[in-house]
């Protein structure tokens, strides 16, 4: 049992629906009566509540017993301008005020009889305009994936506003977003073209049906973790594959660190697969944008990291002598993101190497050397020589220190003759002592 009270005396539409569909019968027609304690004195309409701007409207008025010269009425707009009307006698004591307004808004309609204020009076109408609605960014579509559009009605005053997709096949959600603005979302099932449909109390928007098309899933795969260091200036491609046929929109963008669009070019088909090439220009972290159909591709968007080896420097090479702490710098603070690998060698061998970070990317490099020879140092940058690598640091002996070397310091054959060097030596071999505890014969220095 459905029930409901009456506030206005006029026709009453009654809808019922079961599952969106149209209960059969509905809708049904109520007139609904003034009661008459007023003698009959009552203005009745459809447009006594609401009327679209900038077409005719009307109210009738019922005054049994009077004339028209018994009458008053105005009509009153949002910016307290007068509406023009026309009051008419349609049949003995009914009469109908037509008149047109502009303006959105809320109307004022007093209506007097006798001098006196019909009950009810004044009368409050809003009126509105279905034309000022706007419906904006209607999607291309791929079936699975949810697609969603924007309408306005901000500037039509107010009303109801109803959405069909395929005249109700398609469920949508609407998301109110505040000053009479909302955001509608629904997910296509079939590929096919959709028909949107909008109607602000009852009147068509202008544009509709609004079309959307939508294709078949299809599976867009790319790769582009060998994208995640690059070097500036150079170009880079990656290879987008899709399965499954179909036209379909495929767009490729790449921002760089500023925002700005670089240029992306984009060549293949569908049957062999597509390759996307740029050029990054500026060291920094670059957006790789991959859409199809309007959708961003699982994976995208996906941030490479731009270097320049190129801006990483070295401070001059330290020139000193065996035995003591040699020290230069390296900066690679204007060098983007990456790893940086030092090696210093001697006569084929590596020296140990201490790297003492000093913050934003600078570094403090020392080594001892341990003979008076050029020590190669080689530096990279993400695997990349830098520029002016290798370099040489020029080691010479120091008069104050004797190097000894030789495999005999450690172990000798037994009968065998066994030696080592003495380097750095000054003076004359005669000046030098060597002594050798244990049984052997005497040493010899020459």
């Amino acid at each position: 049992m459905a029930s409901f009270v009456p506030h206005h005396a006029m026709k009453h539409m009654i809808e019922m629906k079961f599952n969106d569909e149209d209960v059969p019968g509905s809708p049904w027609e109520v007139e609904v009566a003034a009661m008459d304690a007023a003698g009959g004195l009552q203005v009745l309409g459809e447009h006594l509540k609401h009327f679209p701007a900038s077409k005719p409207a009307s109210i009738d008025i019922s005054a049994p017993g009077r004339s028209k010269a018994d009458l008053s009425v105005d009509v009153v707009g949002p910016s307290k301008r007068t509406v023009p009307f026309t009051l008419t006698e349609t049949s003995s004591g009914i009469f109908k005020c037509q008149f047109s307004a502009s303006e959105v808004g809320s109307h004022v309609i007093n209506v007097n009889v006798d001098g006196q204020p019909i009950p009810g009076s004044p009368f409050v109408s809003k009126a509105y305009n279905a034309g000022l609605i706007r419906v904006s960014d209607v999607p291309t579509g791929v079936v699975g994936q949810t697609c969603q559009f924007r309408v306005d009605a901000s500037q039509a005053g107010e009303g109801q506003l109803e959405i069909s997709i395929n005249d109700g096949e398609v469920p949508n959600h609407v998301q109110v977003l505040g000053g009479g603005r909302c955001l509608v979302t629904f997910t296509p099932e079939m590929p096919k073209t959709h028909t949107i449909d909008i109607k602000f109390n009852g009147e068509p928007v202008p544009g509709c049906p609004f079309v959307c098309r939508v294709q078949g899933s299809s599976r867009v795969t790319v790769n582009l973790r060998h994208l995640e260091l690059l070097p500036v200036q150079q170009p880079a491609s990656f290879l987008i594959h899709i399965d499954g046929g179909g036209n379909a929109e495929l767009a490729v963008s790449v921002r760089g660190p500023a925002h700005s669009t670089l240029p992306v070019k984009v060549t293949g088909n569908v049957r062999s697969g597509f390759t996307a090439e740029f050029t990054p220009l500026e060291v920094g972290a670059h957006t790789v944008l991959v859409e199809y159909n309007g959708a961003p591709v699982s994976g995208t968007p996906f941030t490479c990291k731009v270097y320049d080896t190129g801006r990483v420097t070295v401070t001059s090479m330290p020139k000193g002598a065996i035995g003591k702490s040699l020290q230069f710098t390296v900066d690679a603070s204007e060098a983007g993101e990456g790893n940086l690998e030092i090696s210093i060698s001697a006569g084929g061998r590596n020296i140990p190497t201490q790297v003492h970070p000093q913050g934003s990317a600078r570094f403090g490099v020392s080594f001892v050397p341990l003979e008076p020879v050029d020590h190669t140092i080689n530096i990279s940058f993400n695997k990349e020589p830098i520029p002016g690598s290798p370099f040489m640091a020029h080691v010479q002996s120091d008069p104050n220190h004797i190097v000894v070397k030789g495999a005999s310091l450690a172990s000798t054959a037994v009968g065998k003759s066994s030696y080592f060097t003495l380097s750095n030596v000054s003076g004359n071999v005669e000046e030098v002592e060597v002594n050798v505890d244990g049984r052997y014969s005497s040493p010899k220095v020459h």
